[in-house]
């Protein structure tokens, strides 16, 4: 073999020697770290407090129901005189009335009686969707017993007729007002 080819033969050889020897070196990784990744979380902001809201049933008696109510009403009066300016009184409305049980008297509008009863859900159905209390009660009339639709109930006869008219205008329902008791529920 010529001298050439033994000197390239021998520099091969010791460059895979060194090949060897120091790849395994740079390619393990070590001593070449990752950069520190530092990334600030702020603490999570504090939670509303809601409060805590206790719930009372008032208690109600005829008596008190009536003076609340007589207030409510000449606070309304002496809040219209000062607004007025004047020392005319509109006319006082009607007062709550206490039935012989000594519960006050309520009014409600009877809008129709129905053999069927999905008819008369599907006018109470109509009623609610139209923002008012619509409620049905069993009658037993001479041709049998119907489903009574009405709407209140109400705390005057007044308020009644404006609630009956309102409906006509509404509802195109000519309704009938009626007192309202509670002793027909007890059925």
């Amino acid at each position: 073999m010529n001298t050439v080819m033994k000197q390239r033969l021998v520099g091969t050889v010791v460059i895979g020697c060194l090949a060897i020897i120091f790849i395994p070196i740079l390619l393990d990784g070590e001593g070449v770290s990752p950069p520190e990744m530092t990334a600030t979380i702020p603490d999570a902001p504090p939670l509303p407090v809601e409060p805590v809201i206790e719930q009372e049933r008032p208690l109600i008696t005829s008596d008190t129901l009536v003076e609340t109510v007589q207030e409510e009403i000449a606070a309304v009066v002496s809040d219209t005189v000062d607004d007025a300016g004047t020392d005319t009184v509109p006319p006082a409305p009607e007062q709550p009335r206490l039935n012989s049980a000594g519960i006050p008297a309520t009014w409600t509008v009877r809008l129709g009686s129905f053999g069927e009863m999905a008819n008369a859900e599907t006018l109470v159905s109509r009623l609610r969707e139209g923002g008012h209390r619509a409620f049905t009660r069993p009658l037993q009339t001479s041709r049998g017993p119907l489903t009574g639709v009405y709407v209140g109930p109400v705390m005057t006869e007044s308020d009644a007729g404006g609630l009956q008219q309102e409906l006509a205008r509404t509802f195109e329902l000519e309704g009938v007002v009626v007192q309202f008791g509670i002793e027909e529920l007890e059925h």
